[in-house]
């Protein structure tokens, strides 16, 4: 697979800072930030790469869930700061590469589940991870461009 490019490698890493800063910035647990954010009409500015010309804290993003979903203290189990940060680049990565949105990606690998990738993938490649995790997931050694398909077949 191609490495990402500065854009795409900037985007990935904004997106991997909200995610670490929901560990110490929200009240609701890790599970429930991440189905909030990657269920959210705010991530739309990340699946149209409009996050990288948008002049705002990366710290609104909680005050844009809020918004939409409400405060909220709900759940207790908090990832660390460094699972976090791998878990909104691993998104952000398989979002760009496979060109999905991130509703496709969260059904396909729910909270419950990503986090259970950490272990094994967090020393890899970002994108030889993300290919992996995708073959893994789909159980074949096909093309990108299949595997793509096949994963807008699943999560739609």
């Amino acid at each position: 697979m191609m490495p990402l490019e500065y854009h795409e490698l900037c985007l990935c890493r904004l997106q991997a800072k909200i995610f670490e800063l929901s560990v110490k910035d929200t009240n609701y647990s890790s599970p429930v930030f991440i189905r909030r954010f990657m269920m959210s009409k705010y991530v739309k500015v990340f699946d149209e790469f409009d996050y990288l010309f948008m002049s705002c804290n990366l710290e609104d993003t909680f005050d844009e869930l809020d918004d939409e979903y409400g405060k909220s203290t709900y759940g207790k189990i908090k990832y660390s700061q460094d699972e976090m940060y791998w878990i909104g680049y691993i998104y952000r990565v398989i979002a760009i590469k496979f060109n999905l949105i991130s509703k496709q990606i969260f059904k396909l690998f729910p909270a419950s589940e990503i986090i259970d990738y950490y272990p094994i993938y967090h020393t890899y490649d970002i994108v030889d991870a993300a290919d992996r995790m995708l073959e893994e997931k789909l159980g074949n050694k096909r093309s990108n461009q299949d595997r793509a398909l096949d994963l807008m077949r699943i999560t739609i």
